[in-house]
């Protein structure tokens, strides 16, 4: 047997030593799994570390016995029949004993569930204007599982624009923002499509699909690479654990766009992270990723055991376009109830010029996220308190090679801000029942912005003696620009953090979700952002509220 397939072979034996619930939670969807997955976390009933990669499986939030919970409970009415508490569940959950599939199915070979939902939303978008807001939405989905390893799901979504500028409602909504399908042909139709296929065994999961994906400890969705809220990645994942040992390994394909804003056709990245977890009170990590693109699959990258800085210098051309990222992670519970969590993440690391604050010191680029959570019980009502600062230095997360920047869509794939930028917020959510819930969200954003001529480029300036522009404009504030990082004489200049055309955003939230009988979901969000200063100061609030029949 040649050694590829009995690597292979083995890696599958590993994997499925022993019977096991392989589906996971589908985040994009309902949002219980995750509150449930925190407030284990926070009342000490789960380790810290196991909730660090997301999407988490259900296997992890019920018990194979009875669910006592009543997040668990209604959890385990939600994806019947791949829960096997069924009965239990809703004997003690009687409010959903009728929630209703299209189709379910369970036998001894396959669990089905095939839901189809309906969607109507309707409200107002004040900015520079007034735009009602219409839209409408038909979505299907399948849930399954294949004997005992084998899982999948299936979720596809079609939407109409039925009052409003695309540009202007997009805004209100990530799916529209991210259908480039709404701003061609007709610009009144967006879709949405998530499909995944997974393999788990005794040791953990082999997962390929296109999903959503978030690494870290905060419950804001992951940490400085990867966040739930990025646009969702066609990847590949493996995920093991092993005691106090877990090791995820990541190849994804991103959308990424060259420095005229045309689509490439091949942009990659991959990352592993390796987790170590002392006590079920503590967790830490180190994490490091590569960005490359203008070739097919490199197998350097696609080894799981590769150490990716090492391999982008094998070459100058990985040296000079590929884009490699490192990572530390720790999550901490002093006691039940809190957590706290932070996460260093280096870009570009020059040891020699680690001190220096010239422009020798720019290969320097660092961002850093801490945080802390607080469960609060007022009234048996479950409230999870967060608190976190997020700080972006100078061009973190861009690149030389434009293409190369720790981006998909156009975004940053994981604190959603800009660099050159940080971020204090304070978020609360109130948990009055599994689908009734409210969240507050507050963000206070300084970002230091380019400086843009005006034509809304960035501004550049002769070399003295040739006719090479030279952007100086260019402080690092854009992850999807980082031409400039090291600019020549006389233009060299230290990359100091909030220079350039400083803004300042404020900007709250408030999301309430509620399902007042089974199948049938209310949902009213709203928000107000204020930007003073930069290079387009604004002031812009929505609301809609939406009547969701389904799932």
């Amino acid at each position: 047997m040649p050694n590829s397939n009995r690597a292979v072979a083995l890696l599958i034996a590993v994997l499925g030593l022993v019977q096991c619930w392989s589906q996971n939670a589908d985040m994009s969807s309902e949002p219980t799994s995750g509150d449930l997955l925190s407030i284990e976390i926070l009342r000490g009933q789960r380790s810290v570390g196991s909730g660090s990669i997301l999407p988490p499986r259900l296997g992890d939030l019920l018990p194979q016995g009875m669910a006592q919970d009543t997040f668990q409970r209604y959890l385990a009415s939600y994806y019947w029949p791949l829960a096997d508490t069924l009965e239990q569940a809703w004997e003690l959950l009687p409010l959903h004993a009728g929630r209703r599939a299209i189709a379910s199915v369970r036998d001894s070979v396959l669990a089905l569930r095939i839901d189809a939902s309906a969607s109507a939303r309707g409200g107002m978008l004040e900015w520079d204007g007034s735009d009602a807001i219409a839209t409408g939405r038909l979505s299907m989905r399948a849930l399954g599982q294949i004997a005992t390893h084998w899982s999948f799901l299936l979720d596809l979504a079609n939407g109409a624009l039925m009052r409003g500028i695309p540009e202007r409602i997009a805004a209100t909504d990530p799916d529209m923002a991210r259908s480039r399908r709404l701003f061609l042909d007709d610009r009144r139709f967006y879709d949405r499509a998530l499909g995944t296929v997974q393999y788990e065994g005794a040791l953990g999961r082999i997962r390929l699909g296109r999903d959503v994906v978030g690494w870290g400890y905060s419950p804001f969705g992951g940490g400085l690479l990867l966040s739930v809220p990025s646009p969702p990645l066609d990847h590949l994942l493996l995920d093991l654990h092993y005691g106090a040992l877990r090791f995820s390994y990541l190849h994804a394909s991103a959308i990424g766009s060259d420095a005229s804003g045309q689509d490439v056709p091949t942009k990659f990245i991959a990352a592993h992270r390796l987790q170590v977890d002392p006590s079920p009170q503590l967790s830490l990590a180190i994490s490091d990723a590569i960005v490359y693109s203008g070739r097919g699959i490199d197998l350097a990258y696609l080894n799981p055991l590769g150490f990716y800085v090492s391999s982008g210098m094998l070459s100058r051309e990985r040296n000079e376009r590929d884009n490699s990222l490192l990572a530390a992670e720790i999550g901490w519970r002093p006691l039940d109830g809190t957590l706290l969590y932070g996460t260093l993440l280096a870009d570009d690391i020059g040891f020699s010029t680690l001190a220096d604050t010239s422009w020798r010191g720019n290969n320097n680029k660092y961002a850093w996220q801490v945080g802390g959570v607080h469960l609060l019980r007022v009234a048996d009502i479950p409230i999870i308190a967060t608190a976190e600062y997020v700080r972006i230095n100078p061009f973190v997360y861009s690149h030389r090679t434009i293409v190369n920047s720790w981006t998909s869509q156009g975004e940053v794939l994981g604190a959603l801000q800009q660099p050159n930028s940080d971020r204090w917020t304070l978020g609360v959510t109130l948990l009055f029942a599994p689908r009734m819930r409210l969240a507050l969200r507050a963000d206070y954003i300084r970002w230091g912005e380019n400086w843009l001529d005006s034509t809304g480029h960035v501004r550049t300036a002769l070399l003295p003696g040739t006719t090479i522009a030279v952007p100086v404009g260019n402080v690092g504030g854009d992850a999807n620009d980082g031409d400039g990082d090291v600019l020549p004489e006389p233009f060299a200049v230290g990359n100091r953090f909030l220079r350039g055309n400083v803004s300042h955003t404020r900007r709250m939230q408030a999301w309430v979700s509620l399902e007042p009988v089974p199948n049938v979901f209310f949902d009213l969000r709203a928000e107000y952002l204020l930007r003073t200063g930069g290079n387009a100061p604004m002031e812009r609030w929505w609301w809609w509220v939406q009547l969701r029949i389904g799932y």
